[in-house]
């Protein structure tokens, strides 16, 4: 296993790298973004219409309940079917994971930030160590069926639905921008030939690189095919001025990858979920 990536010079803290998490806002086309003093809201289209929850920060603590019943009532006015919330250490009051549960939501996923310093102390290059993959091709997305092959993959690999309607209006709208103003998609393939077998999404925010929607076909796991697209992402980071590479990683798939190469964790992120029934219920999947 390497080690930590730690380079001498300027450094970024933990809290530094925190401050970047909390920045990151997942804001597809077409989604409404209602802010407040005590947090912020991300309304998808779609046909599940979820509404995502971020930087839920309330003191006192005794004001956190109410808070958290204003978030429902905005959201269901926005015709929100459900809610995910994004939980991380940072958010107030300390105990609002169990104020979460409490309120009916449940934990969907848990997540592992890491981070990669991409210059040492002098400015100079630094790359994680993933060898080449025989046969792995990483291509960025600069066509229109490339582009339609990235949206399917997100299907085969993850289990979203293809997007329709406004939400796929949007996706193509947003990557034909992309190209037009920067040259780049900011998508990428992982071709074995001409076959696609993985994808993955980079999004630059100042001296952060976002690394995002990273997924590799069932069938074609542990090949490399992850490593090339992390470090593919890396080198156009770096190449674009970037200082740091950002993941937040799924703890049992991608997050082992990561700490085996070297990686910093950072620490956890957590998903929770509700979902309104009609007539003010809620359901938990089965």
């Amino acid at each position: 296993m390497a080690e930590p990536n730690a380079p001498s010079g300027r450094r970024w803290t933990d809290d530094a790298i925190w401050d970047a998490v909390d920045a990151w806002r997942w804001v597809p086309p077409s989604a409404a973004r209602v802010g407040t003093d005590d947090f912020e809201l991300i309304v998808t289209p779609g046909a599940f219409h979820l509404t995502f929850v971020y930087g839920f920060r309330v003191d006192p603590p005794d004001r956190a309940d109410a808070a958290l019943r204003e978030a429902e009532r905005r959201i269901t006015e926005l015709g929100g079917n459900g809610t995910r919330f994004q939980w991380t250490p940072r958010l107030r009051p300390a105990d609002l994971a169990h104020r979460l549960e409490a309120h009916g939501y449940y934990p969907l996923q848990e997540t592992e930030v890491f981070a990669w310093e991409l210059r040492d102390g002098t400015g100079a290059p630094q790359l994680p160590d993933f060898r080449p993959t025989p046969g792995i091709e990483v291509r960025e997305v600069s066509s229109a069926p490339e582009f339609e092959e990235f949206l399917r993959l997100s299907g085969e690999i993850f289990g979203d639905p293809v997007p329709s309607g406004t939400l796929r209006t949007g996706f193509v709208a947003e990557y034909e921008r992309n190209l037009r103003e920067t040259g780049h998609s900011d998508r990428y393939l992982a071709l074995d030939g001409p076959r696609a077998v993985g994808r993955a999404g980079l999004q630059l925010a100042g001296p952060v690189a976002r690394f995002w929607g990273t997924g590799v076909l069932e069938g074609d796991r542990g090949r490399g095919v992850y490593g090339a697209l992390v470090r593919t992402r890396c080198e156009t980071a770096v190449r674009r001025g970037a200082e740091l590479a950002l993941v937040i990683a799924r703890v049992g798939t991608s997050g082992p990858i990561l700490r085996h190469h070297g990686f910093r964790p950072i620490g956890t992120v957590r998903i929770y979920e509700t979902r309104f029934s009609e007539g003010a219920g809620r359901d938990r999947p089965a």
